[in-house]
């Protein structure tokens, strides 16, 4: 069976993205609609949400795994189906103590021009994670980090998810992983691991990039750098070579 996951979005419960708007319920009936039915929700350095919303999502057809994006050591890492999270900001040495086997740990976004991508974290202490992530907050012509990220992940074995980093509901549905799994969280989770998975992914226009970054309560100030930056990515991006050994569905 093949089944369609998400593993990174934000809901309005986030404790650090504040423009965030719409709900769990809001979240879980989008991904339903869109035959999403593995999702984690990530929120910020904690776990904002309760068994009601786990039951909900189980009666939407949805297979939610509990999920945080952490901070760790300064940078953001993705904690998926930990029995016990450990804190929202910890160390390498805390997200060691607290996984099991049936935990899963993803480089999210990681490299990404930003201080709190997950790089540094990722080539420093490789044997702490299952998977990189391919991030949907991408345009046609800015895809460069991804596909570092890709090549990396081919470079070391490791697996590549696509994940949309949901802050709104129109990027749901974008950029997601097949898994050849039951919906069952054992089962996900070890399909992961052991690559069973297809990148599906569709690049945000410029106008959807555009959008996001308004949407974020940008300032018009850092509105205008993150577009001059963006034409900058653009210029060197059609220079780069295509990375990566990662099979990639431009649909479905």
């Amino acid at each position: 069976m093949t089944v369609r996951a998400d593993l990174h979005h934000h809901i309005d419960t986030d404790p650090v993205d504040f423009f965030v708007r719409h709900s769990a319920g809001a979240l879980i009936d989008r991904a339903a609609a869109l035959g999403v039915r593995v999702l984690a929700i990530t929120c910020h350095e904690s776990v904002p949400y309760d068994g009601d919303v786990t039951r909900y999502a189980r009666e939407r057809g949805v297979l939610l795994l509990r999920g945080m994006e952490a901070t760790v050591n300064g940078s953001h890492v993705l904690l998926i189906n930990f029995p016990e999270f450990p804190p929202g900001v910890c160390t390498v040495a805390d997200i060691k103590a607290a996984k099991t086997p049936d935990s899963l740990v993803i480089a999210p976004h990681p490299f990404y021009p930003t201080g709190i991508a997950a790089a540094d974290t990722l080539l420093r202490h490789p044997e702490v994670f299952d998977a990189v992530e391919f991030s949907g907050l991408y345009t046609t012509l800015t895809g460069r980090f991804n596909r570092r990220a890709a090549a990396h992940a081919g470079a070391v074995g490791l697996p590549v998810v696509g994940n949309s980093d949901t802050h709104f509901l129109w990027q749901l549905g974008r950029t997601y992983t097949l898994i050849d799994a039951e919906p069952e969280p054992g089962a996900v989770l070890e399909a992961i691991r052991r690559g069973r998975v297809e990148l599906v992914t569709h690049p945000l226009s410029w106008a959807e990039l555009v959008t996001f970054i308004h949407q974020t309560d940008s300032t018009v100030s850092a509105l205008r750098d993150g577009l001059r930056y963006l034409a900058r990515l653009t210029r060197r991006a059609r220079r780069s070579q295509p990375a990566a050994a990662v099979r990639v569905s431009e649909g479905g």
